[in-house]
């Protein structure tokens, strides 16, 4: 896949108004050459009418060819801009509708790295190539011109141009795969700078992790650089390729032309300049395919993720732009024999949930509790809809729950897992009145460290216990039927714990909430009214 495959693919439009537009502007300036040759040439013999109409000719093609390319290369911006904008939404609308599970093990530095260094590597060779094509016309014209001076000096130069550019193709390949382990390299160097960053206090307090874990930073640097530096070089040989490439030309056009035929000195001088003018051109035809081979290579990279995405994502087609049809109320939530499975490499089984028996009633407080890695997570996965069951099944009030009507389902709940997002504005909330937002902070003992103004919180930069209790006011003002919390107290201090369980979960048990919570406090136990204990992905008592 490379870019014009790309801009076939993605592109509404033809684009002709831009080529239209880039060849006017070559055209113009492969006739500025011509306009300039002929002054030149009549410059001692003509009279000043002559030369000003070659003026006037001059000034009308130089405007051609500015109006021509600035509109050529401002078009390239939109059109280039609008294509990668809408990959980009497409592929992030694709990932939030991909399932969970596919989304824990996505490697979250290859996305951004697609999404933002790719598309940027795209964005930056349009004007590139858009220049390369207007250069390439101004190409012709002066082959045209060259043809018309000697038509032998014209077959020297079209085979010495297709010799170089036959080198060119049969070493590009070397180039195009040094291009994409580079970045396959970019994409372990941003994951490894997040180690260094996300797990700055863990390095803060371990001099041997923080050496080890920087080592191996520098340790893909180097080989970042390595390639990086491999690839330059190639490039380096590609721009010295053509440099030698001129010369080479110009010393046959020279010294071997006269040899081969009659032609006169003056024809030798005209030929000269031509090849002289081709240079520019002929360097920003050549200077584009390195950033041409970049930009395919990000193409590709792009739908190769997307591919990724659909084939294992589990976006449902018939739900990718439905609405979810919104459940009133229900009475209960059963898994029924349910079972599931976190699966490692070859297909090895690392961890396995059931079979489980459930049932939740509407208005009730249960607790999961367990130690550590029992599978309360991965239960209140199964019950809120994120996974699906590898056997039995899920209903809602007796109804067997089908993948597309999970849509809905998942709307019953407002979910606090212990890996929570807590998000800047309350989205999906439309016109929330601050005061009551404010109210809740204030409860919430938070007032001192963040306000809710101008439709978002001032401060989440808070503690893990403070920015649970920014996520409940959330989850509280979402108004959803169910609540999951996953050990959301944990982090609370005594008092705020306290707080939580005899007062905020008995306050949505009376507005006729279900909650299902994982706790490890056993002091709140009675708050519930059933309390499942979990030992290795099995309850033991429901």
């Amino acid at each position: 896949m490379n870019l014009f495959d790309f801009y076939k693919r993605e592109s509404t439009t033809s684009g002709g108004n831009i080529l239209v537009m880039a060849s006017i502007s070559g055209i113009s300036n492969g006739a500025l050459l011509a306009i300039i040759t002929l002054a030149a040439k009549t410059a001692s013999q003509a009279g000043a009418g002559i030369q000003i109409r070659y003026f006037i000719l001059f000034v009308i093609s130089l405007l051609l060819f500015i109006s021509g390319k600035r509109y050529a290369l401002k078009q390239a911006i939109v059109v280039s801009e609008t294509l990668i904008k809408k990959v980009r939404v497409r592929i992030s609308n694709k990932i939030r509708q991909s399932e969970l599970i596919f989304f824990e093990n996505l490697d979250k530095s290859y996305v951004y790295t697609r999404i933002t260094q790719d598309t940027n590597f795209i964005s930056q060779s349009a004007l590139i190539i858009i220049n390369a094509c207007q250069s390439a016309i101004i190409l012709v014209f002066c082959l045209i011109y060259i043809g018309w001076l000697s038509k032998l000096a014209l077959v020297i130069t079209i085979g010495a141009v297709a010799a170089a550019t036959l080198i060119y193709f049969l070493y590009r390949r070397e180039v195009i795969k040094l291009l994409e382990v580079t970045t396959e390299k970019e994409t372990e160097l941003f994951e490894s700078l997040s180690h260094v960053i996300n797990g700055f206090k863990e390095l803060k307090v371990n001099w041997k992790k923080s050496n080890d874990t920087f080592f191996h930073f520098r340790e893909i640097s180097d080989t970042t650089e390595e390639i990086k530096v491999k690839t330059g070089f190639s490039f380096v040989t590609d721009f010295v390729f053509s440099q030698t490439f001129f010369y080479v030309l110009i010393a046959t056009l020279v010294f071997l032309l006269p040899s081969l035929t009659s032609v006169y000195s003056e024809v030798v001088v005209k030929l000269v300049m031509a090849v002289l003018f081709i240079v520019a051109p002929l360097e920003m035809v050549i200077g584009a395919i390195p950033s041409f081979a970049k930009a395919s290579v990000a193409v590709d990279n792009l739908y190769k993720l997307e591919e990724k995405i659909d084939a294992f994502g589990g976006v449902i087609p018939e739900t990718e732009h439905t609405q979810p049809t919104p459940i009133v109320s229900f009475q209960e939530i059963r898994l029924d024999k349910a079972t599931f499975s976190y699966m490692g490499k070859e297909d090895r089984v690392l961890f396995y949930l059931g079979p489980i028996d459930l049932s939740i009633k509407r208005g009730e407080i249960v607790f999961l509790v367990g130690g550590n890695g029992c599978g309360k997570s991965t239960l209140l996965k199964l019950l809120t809809g994120l996974y699906y069951p590898l056997s039995g099944v899920l209903r809602l009030d007796g109804e067997v729950l089908s993948k597309p009507t999970y849509i809905s389902y998942r709307e019953l709940f407002s979910i606090i897992f212990t890996d929570f997002h807590l998000f800047d504005k309350l989205y999906g909330l439309g016109e929330v009145d601050s005061k009551k937002v404010n109210d809740l902070i204030k409860l919430m003992r938070l007032d001192d460290k963040t306000q809710y103004l101008d439709g978002k919180f001032t401060n989440t930069n808070l503690s893990t216990g403070q920015r649970k209790r920014l996520a409940l006011i959330t989850a509280f003002l979402d108004d959803k039927p169910i609540y999951v919390f996953d050990e959301v107290a944990a982090d609370q201090d005594p008092q705020f714990r306290a707080y939580f369980y005899n007062e905020l979960l008995m306050d949505l048990k009376k507005q006729g909430k279900t909650v299902i919570a994982a706790t490890h406090d056993d002091k709140y136990f009675h708050v519930a009214d059933r309390v499942l204990k979990m030992e290795y992905g099995q309850i033991q008592n429901a």
